[in-house]
């Protein structure tokens, strides 16, 4: 025999996130908070039974995938990640190191190159395009001729020039330092009582590495993985989530 007290309150499906307000898209599979609790146990008698438990510590922790992998709203997730920001137009490089060799085209550091070069041997000597070496603009490759007198096969050159630039954003990775911002989370699952339940963790630091993965034959979610931070400024019980059921006015938007 069936015994559902509110049918309203049976969970079938997730819902939308928000990190500092804004949307992260959609969300793949399943979205997990768990709250973890370490308990001290004082047993005694015979045979023992426990007479005392109490919370020692305790761990939240939230799983989630992100179908869409949006480089801003990795940034948000990863606030020690240095933000890139570059505008479409020209910029200069000087005295880059580069090897040349007479069978293989290396690259130059800033790729596809705007005008006129400037390449010199290491202690100075100016070497002449054409005689010297041979520089592809647009594959932004340098190489040398093989029958240069100043350089020889296999030595490095100091290459000055101006480069391409494109609009483009992003982020890069490594030699940055910790950092201690956090970020807030909030999730609304909606009911079928036309209501929310909201789920708030106040201050979130993503946990363990960042892996991003590029699929042969599927799509490639980006699993995360997020420790709650006690907020020492909310009321005792209350430091890590809150988990309301809210009504459509709570919500972003006013729901949807």
């Amino acid at each position: 025999m069936a015994n559902v007290r509110n049918s309203n309150d049976i969970v079938l499906g997730s819902g939308r996130m928000f990190v500092d307000g804004g949307d992260v898209g959609q969300l793949k599979d399943d979205l997990t908070f768990e709250h973890g609790k370490e308990m001290y146990e004082l047993k005694a008698g015979f045979p023992a039974t426990v007479v005392l438990s109490a919370l020692v510590s305790e761990e939240l922790t939230l799983s989630f995938n992100l179908l869409e992998t949006n480089l801003d709203m990795v940034c948000r997730l990863m606030p020690e990640y240095d933000p890139v920001t570059e505008n479409a137009g020209t910029a200069t490089v000087a005295d880059e190191l580069v090897t040349l060799f007479d069978s293989v085209h290396t690259m130059l550091g800033k790729g596809r190159v705007e005008g006129d070069a400037t390449v010199t041997t290491v202690d100075g000597t100016a070497l002449t395009e054409g005689v010297d070496y041979y520089l592809d603009r647009l594959n932004g490759t340098i190489y040398r001729v093989p029958e240069s007198a100043k350089i020889a096969d296999g030595d490095d050159v100091k290459a000055s020039y101006t480069y391409k630039t494109y609009e483009s954003k992003g982020f890069g990775v490594g030699g940055g330092t910790s950092t201690d911002k956090t970020f807030r989370v909030d999730f609304y699952h909606k009911r079928r009582d036309g209501k929310y339940r909201h789920v708030r963790i106040w201050k979130g630091k993503v946990k363990g590495n960042f892996s991003m993965a590029f699929k042969e034959a599927s799509e490639s979610p980006l699993a995360v993985e997020v420790t709650a931070i006690a907020d020492s400024t909310k009321p005792a019980g209350r430091q890590l989530m809150t988990v309301m059921d809210v009504p459509a006015e709570a919500v972003p938007g006013g729901g949807w």
